[in-house]
Formats: structure tokens, C-alpha cells, sequence
């Protein structure tokens, strides 16, 4: 007997093969039957007459290190059909730390740090805790470079010593030891940024003999950006790393079209090397607004750079770094979250109308928000061309990914009522953290017919998976873990916006977590049974 038998509905499995009529059953945390299997006794049973039935989707890319542990619910992925999250991107982690530099790392990665204590040092000890408050989605870790380069460096601009290396390897050694897919690198972020390509060479050696992998937010996106993908295939090919560009784009218009030439050099790479990216379908980005002062600034971490901007000959030059750069189009960044109520206004709005309320002109607008809010505060930045994400996008090497920098309050728990509920204090977001993968199947797939469905979902599950390395999850095959989806293709669709960004996608019906239903006829269950899949050979 089946714990639960979905019939009439149409698989899409993952592979990338066209949809089929079958029925699923479900034993346990398994598909125990991917077949003809109507007339089998169920415990529950789900018509899913007019739909498809597809493996969950696993976000190849977010931010959720420490807001799992306080919304460990995840409603913004669940109710897109998100069943698994990779987290540790952009070299944001926050371990492996020491002691000293806690505090520094916590403020230079602060958005990510969700306000709670962050007590980890090693770790498994901070994956312990993730598995402690029973998170609704799976879990990939990913060692984040900021905070390895900071345990044994600091925060200063300079080269590895040879021991600093060595003990740099030692402790990407024990993070994998203790669960760790591999190390992300975050090379516009301090102290990231200042690694060499031979550091980041000698580092993935140790991630490549393992099997791991190698998830890179690149040195440049914008002017640089030939540069920077040559630097990441060549990090990978003298490494022998299996290699994830992240959030693959063009930033600012001057250099809208770049792709297509960046796409012909993954190309050239992928026929030799296991190479590819993702992207996520918005002109928008979204990051820590400090990351629109000069690297210099950041030289011995946030809290120099904070000292800076109180010293009025740095701060100046910080200004005139701002206002020279004629390609920032301030009406196109808007101010997402903020630390502090008095600010929380701001949330939302452009800098441009910010500066006119507060009698300052964009640049000092920036600086003073970056100061009066010690770094915490962060933006959503239209610079993309739509043409260069929907190339990148429908390219046959690009998985799917959110980016999502938080996951928002967006319900009470009530015993009486799972139903979502906004919350009035919820912080600005960008739109993708709700959207990503349902946008993906509106405009790519139903409005534009860019992707066929299978291609998509194979995109969303099947190829990443296989470009992690997980065993039994990706496909809606029988043994495979049943982490699955069932959508209406007629009604599916993303509702976030720029305006309203916590509105949940539309069509998605149920999700299953390891067999158990999240999300039932569209409404959360409470149930959290996803795991924090430590790297080994089992998965």
C-alpha cells in the first residue's frame, strides 16, 4: 500500500524527456512507482487530473545560511516548488570563523545575518544547528571563501603566505569532512576579492580530489567581464574543479551583449570541462548597497571601511569614486532593507527620492545610509537587459537559481490557520525571492515558448542535480527521494513584483519534501521535513 498515489497526471521527470501520462507512488520518504498504478490501494490519494507531476525544484543558488534558522518554514521557496536550497554562496558563509573575527565577518556579511547570534566557529556545528530547527527544504552547503580567507588572513589586501595557504586548505579539508558540497567565492567582496587566482587555484585542488564544487560570483559582471569569466574557467581547468558561475550577467548597459561572447567561451570550455551557470529571470539584482563603494575602502574589513566614512578626506574620495561613476543611474536603485525602524520608510523606494527627503544629493544619500545603518542595508538595482537574460537563461548549460538574499516573515504560525498571512513588518525584498522558478515557466515556457516544459524542469531539477552530485533526487524515478511538485501549467505563474514583493506564485499545488506533503492544494502544511544534506557518497 502506497502512503500516497498520485494519479492521472503527466510527469515530467526531469531528464528532459518529454511529459508522460503515469501515476506516482509514494512509500515512506521514497517513490516506491512511477507507473500505471490507478487501481493500487493509497492511504491518500491526489488527482492530479490536467497537471504535471515533476521532481522538486532545486534552487541551485541562495542566501538563506542564517534566516533558515529563523524561518526554517521557508514558505517564499516552498510555495514556488522549491525542495531543496543551495546555500553559502558568493564566499557568504558564516563559517568557518575564529573567535577575533567573528564580529567583522558577521558586520562584512551582514546580509545575511538575520539578527541572531552567530556562535559558530567550525562548521558542522553550525550545519547541527540548521538541522535542529528541522527546515522545510533540503540543504547544500558551501564553504563561502569570505569566511575561510578571514579565519587564517583577516581582512587585509595581500597575498596568501605559503603556510596561510596550507592551513587555508587544512580548513576547507575539515569543512567538507563535516558536510561542506564545496567553496563559493564572492571575488567583488572583501576579503574575497583580494585572492589570487593561484589562492583560488590552490584551494579547489583540495574541493576537486574530493568531488566538490567550485560556485563563483566572479571578479567583475559589468566592464571587466571578458576578464573575469577567463580567470574563472582558468581557475577551474588548472584545478580540475567542477565549475557553477553564479547569477551569470551584464551589468550596466554599456555592456548589455556581453553575453553572447561570454557564452561562446563556456562553450568552448564545457566540451573538455564540467562548466556551467545560472541565472534568474529579472533586469534586477540585488545586494548589500556597499557594494557600490570602491574595494579600496574596504581594505581591514567593514569596520575600517565604517572608520573611513568619518574621516573627511576618505570620505571624500569615497564621494567622488560615487559621483564619477557615470554609468549608476540612481532613480535605478532602490533601497531594500534596513536595519533600523526609523529607516524602515525607506524600504522600497529610490535613492533618488530618498536624497530629495533627506536634502542630500544620491551619492551622499548612499554613504549616509551605509553609515547610519552600520552596513546594513541593502538594494535592488535594475542594471540588466532583458534580451541578455533571456539568452542566458535558455542556454542549454544554465540551471536555475533565485539569489534570494533573505527568506521574508511572510506568516504567523497559528495553530488554527497555515494559511499565509503578510506580515506588516516585512522587509523589502526583491521579487525573485518568491518568483524565480514560476516566472521561468510563464515567460519562458507558456508566454514566449523560448523552453519547451521538459527543458525547464530538467533545468530546475534534473541537471542540477547532476551537476551537484546528489544521488536519488532530481528525477521522479522509482528508489528516487520523493521530492516532488504538482503544478497546474494552465494557472502557474509568479504574482511578486518590484511593488509587492511577498505575493506567493500561482498553480503550484502540492510539494512534497521527503514524501510528506509541505504544501497541500496550495496551503502550507507546517510540516518540515527537509533535510541538511552533509557531502558524502550516499547522496
Amino acid at each position: 500500500m502506497f502512503d500516497w498515489l498520485i494519479v492521472n497526471g503527466r510527469v515530467i521527470d526531469g531528464t528532459g524527456r518529454p511529459p508522460f501520462f503515469a501515476d506516482v507512488g509514494v512509500v515512506g520518504d521514497k517513490i516506491a512507482a512511477v507507473g500505471q498504478l490507478f487501481h493500487a490501494e493509497a492511504k491518500n490519494r491526489i488527482d492530479a487530473m490536467g497537471k504535471f507531476v515533476a521532481p522538486g525544484f532545486i534552487d541551485i543558488h541562495t542566501h538563506f545560511d542564517i534566516t533558515l534558522l529563523v524561518h526554517p518554514e521557508a514558505y517564499c521557496s516552498i510555495s514556488q516548488g522549491v525542495t531543496t536550497v543551495v546555500i553559502g554562496n558568493c564566499g557568504h558563509s558564516p563559517v568557518p570563523i575564529v573567535e577575533k573575527r567573528r564580529s567583522e565577518l558577521r558586520q562584512l556579511l551582514s546580509v545575511i545575518e538575520a539578527g541572531i547570534e552567530w556562535r559558530w566557529e567550525k562548521f558542522g556545528e553550525f550545519l547541527d544547528d540548521l538541522e535542529a530547527v528541522r527546515p522545510a527544504v533540503n540543504v547544500i552547503p558551501l564553504v563561502g571563501h569570505c569566511a575561510l580567507r578571514a579565519s587564517v588572513v583577516g581582512f587585509e589586501n595581500r597575498p596568501a603566505k605559503t603556510d596561510e595557504l596550507k592551513a587555508m586548505q587544512r580548513l576547507m579539508e575539515e569543512c567538507m569532512d563535516e558536510g561542506a558540497w564545496g567553496l563559493s567565492s564572492g571575488l567583488i567582496y572583501p576579503p574575497s576579492a583580494f585572492a589570487s587566482i593561484d589562492e583560488l587555484v590552490t584551494l579547489n585542488e583540495v574541493v576537486a580530489r574530493r568531488g566538490g564544487i567550485y560556485a563563483t560570483h566572479m571578479r567583475s559582471e559589468s566592464d571587466a567581464l571578458l576578464t573575469a569569466v577567463v580567470e574563472a574557467l582558468q581557475t577551474a581547468i588548472r584545478s580540475g574543479v567542477k565549475l557553477q558561475i553564479s547569477h551569470h550577467k551584464a551589468s550596466r548597459k554599456p555592456n548589455w551583449g556581453k553575453v553572447e561572447v561570454t557564452l561562446q567561451l563556456i562553450e568552448r570550455a564545457a566540451l573538455s570541462h564540467d562548466v556551467n551557470f545560472d541565472a534568474y529571470p529579472y533586469t534586477a539584482g540585488s545586494a548589500n548597497l556597499s557594494q557600490l563603494l570602491p574595494l579600496w575602502a574596504f581594505e581591514g574589513g567593514p569596520s575600517a571601511m565604517l572608520r573611513r566614512l568619518k574621516d573627511k578626506h576618505q570620505r571624500q574620495q569615497i564621494l567622488e569614486a560615487l559621483e564619477s561613476d557615470k554609468s549608476l543611474k540612481w532613480d535605478k536603485v532602490l533601497v531594500a532593507s534596513v536595519a533600523s525602524d526609523e529607516y524602515r520608510p525607506f524600504q522600497g523606494k529610490a535613492v533618488t527620492e530618498i536624497a530629495n527627503q533627506l536634502g542630500l544629493s544620491p551619492a551622499e544619500t548612499v554613504l549616509h545610509l551605509i553609515e547610519h545603518e552600520q552596513n546594513a542595508v541593502t538594494m535592488v538595482w535594475f542594471v540588466m537587459d532583458e534580451r541578455d537574460v533571456e539568452r542566458v537563461l535558455t542556454h542549454p548549460l544554465c540551471l536555475i537559481g533565485s539569489d534570494a538574499l533573505t527568506i521574508p516573515h511572510p506568516i504567523e504560525p497559528r495553530p488554527s490557520s497555515l494559511a499565509p498571512r503578510p506580515v506588516s513588518n516585512a522587509p523589502y525584498v526583491h521579487p525573485r525571492t518568491y518568483g524565480t522558478f514560476p516566472k521561468v515557466l510563464r515567460w519562458l515556457v507558456k508566454e514566449t515558448g523560448k523552453l519547451t516544459w521538459h527543458e525547464a524542469i530538467a533545468k530546475m531539477a534534473g541537471k542540477t542535480a547532476e551537476k551537484l552530485g546528489m544521488k536519488k533526487r532530481g528525477l521522479v524515478r522509482e528508489g528516487y527521494f520523493a521530492d516532488l511538485v504538482v503544478f497546474d501549467p494552465e494557472r502557474v505563474r509568479d504574482c511578486a513584483t518590484y511593488e509587492n514583493p511577498h505575493l506567493p506564485a500561482e498553480g503550484i499545488e502540492w510539494v512534497f519534501v521527503n514524501g510528506v506533503p509541505a504544501l497541500a492544494n496550495g496551503q502550507l502544511t507546517g510540516e518540515r521535513t527537509g533535510q541538511v544534506l552533509r557531502f558524502d557518497s550516499s547522496h
